[in-house]
């Protein structure tokens, strides 16, 4: 339990750029796949990333994610979310957890989205609560704004703001959630082909770029790849897409702290 204390002691400390600490519930095999550069993506998915990306949406689908970030069974993550479209919007339910007994992070989410011609908006309402054993827990509510547009039948664009009214966890160093901004393009040149170009950029962190690339080899395969800088780091993913069930995997390849695998359901409920 002391080594799992000291090792999650200095991944929080030493490596904001991880995002599965500090109430960044960023998840998904098919993200991760991507490198993350999914700021302009308008899928089931985006409920855990650019809240924007649900407006779109014409089904309800229901999806789970499990993460073993570098084989350390206290860095694991488990998701699962709701989504839906009625006639006044998309609305979106999810719970993320991340830790272990010793130290755990829970957020529940609720968020909505509408299109709006070639945009769609959304907002995203979250419930971050902290728990260090022997220290009790501590919970706050963090908002997300984001949303993306069509250009062109080969263009998106997207942005979105995590945390945008700066949450505070604890008033010991006026420490506060991370307050985190995105904006990525995404080119589409054919149906089975996908470019996405994306900035991050922590208000209190260096900025960093990611790209991801998926391409869709087979009728019923899609084959991801994606790069971080600042922390250099190499994502790698595929999918199998049955109807209405999809089946995603992710791996990442991080040179300081190793590998990290990913696997993730969905469901997509047709009208």
């Amino acid at each position: 339990m002391k080594k799992t204390f000291i090792l999650i002691t200095l991944l929080l400390f030493n490596y904001s750029y991880s995002r599965a600490q500090n109430g960044i519930n960023q998840i998904g095999a098919r993200p991760a796949g991507l490198g993350y550069a999914y700021a302009t993506i308008d899928d089931q998915w985006s409920l855990f990333n650019n809240p924007g990306g649900i407006g779109r949406l014409e089904q309800t689908s229901v999806m789970t994610s499990f993460e073993n970030r570098f084989g350390i069974e206290g860095l694991n993550s488990l998701a699962a979310g709701f989504v839906t479209s009625l006639s006044i919007g998309s609305l979106g339910l999810s719970l993320y957890r991340f830790g272990d007994d010793l130290y755990n992070e829970q957020i529940a989410s609720l968020a909505y989205a509408n299109n709006f011609g070639i945009a769609s908006l959304g907002v995203r309402a979250n419930y971050l609560q902290y728990s260090i054993e022997g220290f009790g827990s501590k919970g706050v509510i963090a908002l997300d704004i984001g949303g993306t547009a069509t250009l062109t039948e080969l263009i998106n664009v997207g942005a979105y703001i995590r945390n945008i009214n700066q949450a505070q966890i604890s008033e010991v160093n006026d420490q506060r959630a991370p307050t985190i901004l995105y904006a990525g393009v995404s080119f589409k040149p054919t149906k089975k082909f996908l470019i996405a170009l994306e900035t991050e950029k922590d208000v209190d962190q260096d900025g960093l770029f990611k790209m991801g690339i998926e391409y869709n080899f087979l009728k019923k395969f899609s084959a991801r790849t994606g790069i971080r800088t600042n922390n250099f780091t190499n994502f790698f993913g595929l999918n199998f897409t049955s109807q209405s069930l999809s089946i995603d995997y992710a791996l990442t390849l991080d040179d300081v702290l190793g590998t990290t695998n990913q696997v993730s359901l969905s469901y997509s409920f047709q009208k």
